[in-house]
């Protein structure tokens, strides 16, 4: 990613131990908020086949709150990876730019995601070939491709924030 964004390195300087304890800061964010997004998750499983109420409002599980549910989801991603691209990248990143960068990246992970979803189901013989290491070799797939969309995502960025410098780096306008 400090590639795509060079031009924001040759402008802003961070320290070299702030851009090594960022990272490791953000994960432990983002697993706490998975923590708690996993455990409505399992409290929506859990009381499927019921009708919960929240806050005294019945929840009807049909269709209509399951497209709810996936919406709520890709609206979660949206500024999951916006958060990224603001929080990553050297220097400070317009909200509009990240913004950008994280819908790029989340409707090419979703469209990846349903793509990945329908070959593991209908045309690979991943588990005959691996065995049981059947769940590795996915998971490590489906890293490369969010390692490769995630860069995509800022390259966006990078494009854009060039557009709206009349076709020049930000570095190059001062």
């Amino acid at each position: 990613m400090s590639t795509i964004f060079f031009h924001r390195q040759m402008k802003h300087q961070r320290h070299y131990l702030v851009s090594a304890v960022i990272p490791y800061v953000y994960i432990l964010l983002l697993a706490a908020g998975f923590l708690v997004v996993s455990l409505m998750a399992g409290w929506l499983h859990q009381h499927s086949n019921e009708t919960p109420s929240l806050f005294g409002f019945e929840i009807n599980m049909t269709e209509t709150t399951a497209t709810v549910l996936y919406a709520l989801g890709v609206f979660g991603e949206v500024l999951l990876l916006t958060s990224v691209y603001l929080v990553m990248p050297v220097g400070r990143l317009a909200w509009s730019h990240a913004l950008i960068g994280g819908i790029a990246a989340t409707a090419l992970w979703e469209i990846t995601r349903h793509i990945l979803i329908w070959y593991f189901s209908t045309l690979s013989f991943v588990s005959v070939i691996y065995g049981s290491l059947a769940t590795t070799i996915v998971i490590l797939l489906s890293f490369e491709f969010a390692a490769i969309i995630l860069l995509l995502g800022a390259q966006v960025i990078a494009e854009y924030e060039r557009i709206d410098h009349g076709g020049v780096t930000p570095l190059d306008n001062d």
